[in-house]
């Protein structure tokens, strides 16, 4: 649910419960529903002014980086990365949307934010880099409490390093690519991020998130998104000729 829907939902409620109580005329409650719409509202509208810095240094730094910026999403973001799978999530936004041609790379960053719970909110800072169509769909993200819990109902694809298993999650529609992408010196360059990044690759995206950096930060989500592109291992250029991306180091 963005900002504006849970404007929009807010006033529906309002409008819908004051017509049912003052036609049943119960005054107490009526203010009761008032003031609660009236906190409920102070917070969104507090939640809105909070972000208004955070938009105009990201203004700025998208003039720097020679990008465009959207205070809302102009683009169809979400869909269909496993980061952004709506289930059990009762409120998520994309805002701040950066995009442009960066080092030769289409690319969008954006902020990502979800809530499962009042006491449970995550906010990411996520880059979308234009790739070649053609390679299956691959996750790479941190290991976490959920993830564990998901793999005893599907186990996810395991590597001979069990350093990187402990550290990772890998799920892929072809385990062949995901062990011709995920090489030593791959899951070397994924284990001294920590567990701070997660990647994903659907369609002619890939997608790579952390926590919520500073505005000025941003040019270093750009520099790890760009570097994980770099890492392609060489074999896939024989596995998959037509579809993986030049190397910088490779010669044309």
């Amino acid at each position: 649910m963005r900002y504006s829907t849970a404007v929009k939902a807010l006033a529906g409620f309002l409008g819908f419960g004051l017509l049912i109580l003052v036609a049943g005329r119960e005054w107490q409650a009526t203010r009761e529903l008032l003031v609660a719409c009236l906190i409920i509202g102070g917070l969104l509208a507090l939640a809105r002014w909070r972000g208004q810095p955070r938009q105009r240094a990201l203004k700025g730094e998208a003039s720097r980086l020679g990008l465009s910026f959207s205070a809302k999403e102009r683009f169809d973001l979400v869909e269909p990365f496993a980061l952004f799978d709506p289930v059990t999530r009762l409120y998520a936004q994309t805002e701040n949307v950066l995009a442009g041609r960066w080092r030769d790379l289409e690319v969008r960053v954006f902020d990502y934010s979800y809530q499962h719970s009042d006491d449970d909110r995550r906010e990411f800072s996520c880059v979308l880099v234009a790739i070649p169509t053609g390679w299956p769909s691959l996750v790479i993200r941190p290991e976490s409490a959920a993830t564990r819990l998901a793999r005893l109902a599907l186990p996810d694809i395991a590597f001979e390093l069990e350093t990187f298993n402990r550290a990772f999650e890998v799920r892929c529609g072809s385990k062949r690519f995901a062990n011709a992408f995920v090489d030593a010196r791959m899951m070397e360059w994924l284990l001294s991020l920590g567990d701070r990044w997660g990647f994903e690759i659907q369609g002619p995206w890939m997608l790579g998130y952390r926590d919520q950096v500073q505005p000025w930060e941003i040019e270093g989500v750009l520099e790890t998104a760009s570097t994980f592109l770099e890492r392609v291992p060489r074999a896939l250029h024989s596995l998959y000729p037509s579809s993986v991306p030049r190397r910088p180091d490779v010669p044309a």
